[in-house]
């Protein structure tokens, strides 16, 4: 079966659903598949590059950096990719399209005189579902104005998937007539190796915290910040890794709360050095407003972390409170400082906690596992039975 994957991310650019796209399809290809990506040109890459046996197809895209899209990024990308695909089908008979984003990838599914195309699932990540994110009122309001678009892109597909039962549940406020199903992200575990922490760390030596994300307001760093600061500093240390739109206004929270001697911005690290990162560190910390899934707690649980997160989106389906980390509310400074000051007080916890979140992940969210779950609808919809 030849299948095409389109995302406007694609490593070393973006996120979780870069990663996603990559990570799955190197698993198709293990698997048999013929798998080509379509994604967007970030650093003057070729255009036809063979990377993990996928044919990888690349268009412009006016990206605002690396990391950050915007929607100039996103919707140059859609128009792009739009006439590469129609080239494409001029040469290659696909039996898939897999989409990764509703919006402005799934957009791409509307092209006019496009003529017989191949049927498509279309993957929901999070900002492309209506309601996802409340912070984001530009957004909101684009997906009210587009909801007509999102509603046929939906239901012309031949299977609608969510990362998790929260984003499902989000998703059919929208359109409760559509079925869609769930399939979460996965890790590579064995990228992500566990370390345990070094027994004489465990009384009398400095926390030592890592928060992974693109820093946006949403995120919620700056409540972590905060926790760490009131009533009065914590004996830890926090490395903050990544870069976005919010970064100076963490910066200057940091220096207003006198946290410059605890908090280090590391700034972006590249995926092959990350692991190190996470495995220096007892403890992950991310007190997201917002999120889908968050591919980093599976990167902590995998290295060995526990996590302290909040109760929103499907972070509850990966992580269980006091099994796995703590969950907190968001935006509650409080809470966050009442789980840091547990873990500082108990640090046979960090290990036990870790130890299961490695097995949780090797369990349940091997990129194995996720290919063969998006594989078993590829058969589904291509070959129904009669």
């Amino acid at each position: 079966m030849r299948i095409l994957l389109l995302n406007y991310e694609f490593p070393p650019a973006g996120g979780g659903a870069g990663f996603a796209t990559m990570n799955i399809g190197r698993e198709l290809v293990k698997s048999g598949f013929d798998v080509d990506v379509l994604t967007a040109v970030i650093d003057n890459e070729s255009d036809g590059d063979i990377i993990d046996g996928m044919r990888v197809f690349r268009v412009p895209s006016w990206r605002k950096g690396l990391h950050d899209c915007g929607l100039s990024g996103a919707y140059s990308y859609a128009a792009f990719a739009a006439l590469k695909r129609l080239k494409l089908h001029k040469s290659v008979k696909y039996d898939l399209e897999h989409y990764f984003f509703s919006l402005p990838t799934g957009a791409i599914t509307l092209t006019p005189f496009a003529g017989d195309m191949p049927p498509y699932i279309v993957s929901l990540r999070g900002s492309d579902v209506p309601g996802y994110d409340p912070f984001n009122a530009n957004v909101e309001r684009l997906h009210k104005i587009l909801r007509p678009v999102t509603l046929r892109i939906w239901r012309k597909a031949a299977a609608v998937v969510a990362l998790s039962n929260a984003l499902r549940d989000t998703a059919l406020i929208t359109a409760p007539d559509v079925d869609i199903r769930v399939v979460p992200n996965g890790m590579d575990i064995g990228k992500f190796s566990a370390k345990q922490m070094d027994p004489s760390r465990r009384e009398n030596q400095p926390l030592r915290i890592v928060s992974v994300a693109r820093l946006l307001e949403r995120k919620g760093i700056q409540h972590l910040l905060e926790a760490i600061a009131d009533p009065v500093p914590l004996n830890v240390s926090l490395k903050i890794i990544g870069t976005g739109s919010y970064e100076e206004s963490l910066k200057r929270r940091t220096a207003e709360l006198g946290l410059e001697d605890r908090v280090t911005f590391a700034g972006f690290i590249n995926g092959n050095s990350l692991p190190e990162h996470y495995r220096e560190a007892d403890l992950f910390v991310l007190p997201s407003q917002t999120e889908s899934f968050g591919l980093v707690f599976a990167e902590a649980m995998a290295s060995g972390l526990p996590v302290i997160a909040t109760k929103v989106g499907g972070i509850p389906e990966l992580i269980r409170s006091g099994t796995e980390g703590i969950l907190v509310n968001p935006a509650s400074a409080g809470e966050i400082r009442e789980a840091l000051e547990y873990f500082d007080d108990n640090r046979d916890a960090l290990v036990a906690m870790g130890s299961a979140g490695r097995r949780r992940i090797e369990e349940k969210y091997t990129w194995t596992r996720i290919a063969a779950a998006y594989a078993k609808i590829y058969q589904e919809v291509t070959q129904p039975e009669p």
